[in-house]
């Protein structure tokens, strides 16, 4: 049974999870909503605290000393774990996986071989779901985070030769699922491969059922199949065997074929079949596009299903990546204007989508508009897309990025005013003069800022960190919100001059301190302005604590900032600018914005 701290903190993040949707009371006009907001940030600022007190005071105390917990202790925290991990709202998947990684440790320390086999998959499971916040970061950058969760699965499959000693069938279970699961962390295609190989093989032999007659093992079969099948979109890029092409053929047969026939097929089953037919070369691109438009044009505007949601977000990107790789193939003309309105669609769709259905799956298609969306004439601006999404789906972040450009514009100002060449490294400025200059350099900044943070979308880092203080591990993730943001930014012409921006925000001017290694700020053309988003970004931090910001900053001059932007921290007339630009009146004009954004039609402001 939960104990009452642990019923009080899963009620504060569920009621923090309403009072972060920002559609709530847009009906009743802005003046309304904005009010609403405003208690909302409130509430949320008292429940937040109040959780912290609960895990402060109860939960870590607990985990420090579990060595010593009763048996009663121990299951509430188990229960407890599964209440904060659902798989689906993924409530609190950190706090998940410091409880498992605590009860791994009693586990050790017991010597209970069941046990630690039964915390090693549900952290394996914990992390997995952590490190969604990265899954669709380049892997190189991510290699650390993933094979650490390669490793757990990895020493809980190890623990198969014992497998006819294990005195329990669900421990028995946690092993084969740990062997399936190896798959899921590995970068390596045929590693992949060969993990789910083994696993059907051991799930379909009578030997290794008979020992454990109580587990599901069709259940496990169809789910090693669905991981195996995974390995499809790279058929035709790789240098897969013939026998591992056969091994991922077969799983695509046995888990979408069944869709084909199904009365009212699933999009999201239905079209990985056709993409295998695709891959393997048995349809070609031309059949293989009319099967897209046809799920798309198929699937009401209306349907917000996991099957709705997968043709109008996913589908529109999948093609975009074959329209891409095919500018030659015929009626391209044709398919390109059909992509844009499958994009303008799918915007609209996304704005109006109800609240019940942001959930964890919802996220993971937003990631996947940011990672993959194809800019390209004729389509919606990766510029515009982005700030939609911020809009409708992390407007705490749109927040921060609107407030750190209004004072990266005042600095800016300042600058030009000093030293009007004081932004001439900057390739689409240096050629400007007098008014066109400054006001190329103000629209820079302003976009700067606005994708500054764009990395952080991606990782709903604001949707966790509204309901607890960010976790060590959490932090170190954080981190890479400047990679991800360059690698997403850096690919499409309407953003890629924001992206060393978005890289070296949080790097010291000296380059002794700070992140990531990857930005070197002298071979940055964009060098400047980054300068003046770093102290910008610094100074949009917050209210209370305003005297005490721009005083360190003013003695981070010349280490963590440019001496020659932090000089002009001493014009005491721009500091009275700044300090209006970070009190809570100037929230109005932002929220108007936001509002305006998701209300189309609302009318002028009451």
């Amino acid at each position: 049974m939960l104990l009452p701290y642990q019923v009080q903190y899963i009620d504060n993040c569920r009621t923090i999870l309403e009072l972060h949707d920002l559609h709530r009371h847009m009906e009743d006009g802005f003046n309304a909503w904005y009010a609403s907001r405003q208690d909302a940030l409130f509430q949320i600022h008292r429940l937040r605290e109040e959780n912290h007190r609960l895990l402060r005071d109860y939960l870590f105390p607990t985990l420090d000393t579990l060595y010593s917990a009763d048996a009663d202790t121990l299951s509430a925290l188990n229960e407890f774990a599964d209440a904060l991990m659902d798989w689906t709202t993924n409530l609190d998947c950190g706090l998940y996986v410091q409880i498992h990684d605590a009860m791994l440790s009693l586990a050790r320390i017991q010597k209970d071989r069941c046990s630690i086999i039964q915390e090693l998959y549900k952290l394996g499971m914990g992390l997995y779901y952590r490190n969604r916040m990265v899954s669709l970061i380049d892997r190189k950058r991510t290699h650390a985070i993933l094979f650490q969760n390669e490793m757990v699965f990895t020493e809980a499959a190890s623990y198969f030769p014992y497998f006819p000693q294990m005195p329990k069938d669900e421990t028995k279970g946690y092993v084969l699922r740990s062997l399936a699961n190896i798959s899921i962390c590995t970068s390596d295609l045929h590693r992949r491969i060969a993990s789910s190989h083994m696993i059907l093989q051991i799930v379909q032999d009578p030997y290794y059922r008979s020992m454990a007659p109580s587990l599901p093992w069709d259940t496990f079969l169809r789910r090693t199949h669905q991981q195996m099948s995974s390995n499809r979109t790279e058929m035709s890029s790789s240098d897969l065997t013939k026998e591992e092409l056969a091994l991922v053929l077969e799983s695509c047969y046995e888990v979408y074929k069944p869709e084909t026939a199904s009365e009212n097929p699933s999009v999201r089953w239905l079209w990985p079949y056709y993409e295998m037919e695709y891959n393997c070369g048995l349809v070609d691109i031309q059949k293989t596009l009319v099967r897209m438009k046809t799920l798309i044009e198929d699937t009401r505007e209306d349907d917000f299903t996991m099957s709705g949601l997968y043709a109008h977000v996913q589908l529109p990107m999948y093609m975009g990546m074959l329209l891409k790789n095919h500018p030659g193939i015929r009626d391209y003309d044709l398919h390109m204007r059909f992509l844009s309105d499958a994009c303008q669609k799918m915007l609209r769709i996304l704005l109006v989508l109800p609240t019940q259905q942001i959930d964890d799956y919802l996220h993971y298609l937003l990631t996947f508009i940011i990672a993959h969306y194809w800019e390209a004439p004729g389509l919606p601006s990766y510029h515009d897309v982005l700030l939609k999404i911020m809009q409708r789906f992390a407007g705490m972040l749109y927040l921060h990025s609107r407030r750190t450009g209004d004072i990266a514009q005042c600095l800016c100002e300042e600058l030009l005013a000093t030293d009007p060449a004081f932004f001439d490294d900057i390739p689409h400025i240096s050629i400007l003069s007098g008014v066109a200059k400054k006001t190329a350099v103000m629209q820079f900044a302003f976009e700067g800022a606005l994708f500054h943070d764009l990395g952080k979308l991606p990782m709903n880092t604001e949707r966790l960190f509204q309901k607890r203080q960010c976790l060590e591990e959490e932090a170190q993730i954080e981190c890479l919100h400047t990679v991800a943001a360059y690698d997403f930014l850096s690919q499409r012409p309407s953003t890629a001059r924001f992206a060393d921006i978005a890289l070296g925000h949080h790097r010291w001017y000296n380059g002794a301190d700070g992140y990531p290694v990857d930005y070197v700020r002298n071979a940055s053309p964009y060098r400047q302005m980054t300068d003046v988003l770093a102290l910008a970004d610094y100074l949009a931090q917050g209210t209370a604590a305003w005297d005490h910001l721009v005083r360190d900053a003013k003695a981070l001059g010349g280490t963590r900032f440019s001496p020659l932007v932090t000089a002009c921290l001493m014009d005491q007339a721009l500091l009275s600018r700044l300090q209006s630009l970070v009190s809570k009146e100037s929230d109005m004009v932002y929220y108007r914005e936001i509002y305006d954004s998701l209300t189309p039609s609302a009318d002028t402001p009451d």
